[in-house]
């Protein structure tokens, strides 16, 4: 079974916060960094080593909770849990880009982006973020096309969910693991710090 130091959670409610409280998943990862809301909105880091909490990053109702995790070995790691808000909704295409460009570039910093960013590959604005330093998990496996959303009629499901890692960090590892009741699939990333 799979052990991760580090949990982002998106659409993130205060029932979700009270459900897994009760689950027990404060004994596995004790230290946490929420924003819950209600609707799709809220977004948390739950991890194992301390975390510390970082600015909210918001855009048109939903907040991706930013932490700056402190590793046993020294490093200083931010972690950021993304969600801007899906483009699909006639209206909604400014909040979508304003949540994937309110994002921090990479500027050399241990930093890794994680969650639902509503864009593929080969959206323009994740592209950019990829290029402003980071490089995308999946991607660095050979497993950029490894569904994540969608997939259950009769297209194609689509790869919105990712794992970046800043360019001084290696990808060891990149899974899509089995739904659990959600229209998301998990996606779990082994990252080296250098």
């Amino acid at each position: 079974s799979l052990r991760p130091d580090v949990l982002t959670l998106q659409e993130f409610t205060p029932l979700a916060e009270r459900r897994l409280a009760a689950a027990g998943l404060r004994e596995l990862l004790p230290y946490a960094v929420t924003w819950p809301a209600p609707g799709a909105g809220g977004s948390a880091v739950y991890a194992r080593h301390p975390l510390t909490a970082g600015e909210l990053i918001e855009a048109g109702g939903f907040g991706q909770a930013t932490a700056v995790l402190r590793h046993p070995g020294g490093a200083r790691v931010e972690i950021v849990s993304v969600h801007p808000c899906a483009p699909k909704r006639t209206g909604r295409r400014p909040c979508w880009l304003a949540g994937l460009q309110r994002l921090p570039r990479g500027d050399g910093r241990l930093r890794v982006l994680a969650g639902d960013f509503n864009a593929t590959l080969d959206h323009l604005p994740l592209r950019e973020l990829l290029a402003a330093g980071y490089r995308d998990a999946a991607d660095a496996m050979g497993r950029g096309l490894s569904a994540t959303w969608g997939g259950w009629g009769p297209l194609p499901g689509v790869t919105i969910d990712h794992v970046l890692a800043g360019e001084r960090m290696a990808v060891r590892d990149f899974r899509v693991l089995a739904p659990v009741g959600s229209d998301h699939r998990p996606v779990y990333a082994e990252l080296l710090l250098p």
